[in-house]
């Protein structure tokens, strides 16, 4: 047994989690008025059911989301499947900086990729924080190198 240790990262940054409790509290808010009988009850109901449902399944979708490393590779887990990477057959990881799709949002992402040994680039579903959480990403992304190499040189032949 070696001492490289194991490493699991899940998603769910501050960003996201002031975003769903925020939605689930509109869904509240609008379930009680609909409750209460206000004036358009029936479409405080249908508001109430939308957003929150909504935030149910962007809750799993988003916090569903995992990275596990430990001897016997990488181990990524996104809504509906897991996905597995053995340390030989990883390059290295990249920083990606992704910006957001909507002109009117200055706002950028980061994350991570792991280059594979045959050029292929495989976008892992955490670390993905927002630029204001610099700290936390670099941090988690040198603890995923750290365990890469510390792996990959036990693998390696000879």
């Amino acid at each position: 047994m070696n001492g490289y240790g194991e490493l699991s990262l899940r998603a769910g940054g501050r960003p996201i989690r002031v975003g769903l409790a925020l939605a689930a509290l509109t869904a509240l808010v609008a379930g009680v008025a609909a409750g209460l009988g206000v004036t358009r009850a029936e479409e405080w109901g249908i508001i109430s059911g939308v957003v929150g449902a909504g935030t149910v399944l962007g809750a799993f979708a988003v916090l569903g989301r995992r990275v596990q490393a430990g001897p016997a590779g990488l181990r990524f887990r996104t809504l509906l499947r897991w996905r597995r990477l053995d340390w030989k057959e990883i390059a290295g990881f990249e920083d990606l900086r992704v910006d957001s799709s909507d002109p009117r949002l200055r706002s950028t992402n980061l994350r991570v990729a792991a280059r594979l040994r045959d050029g292929a680039l495989v976008v892992l579903p955490v670390p993905y924080l927002a630029a204001e959480e610099a700290g936390t990403f670099h941090e988690e992304t040198a603890r995923l190198r750290a365990l890469r190499r510390g792996y990959a040189d036990d693998t390696s032949p000879g």
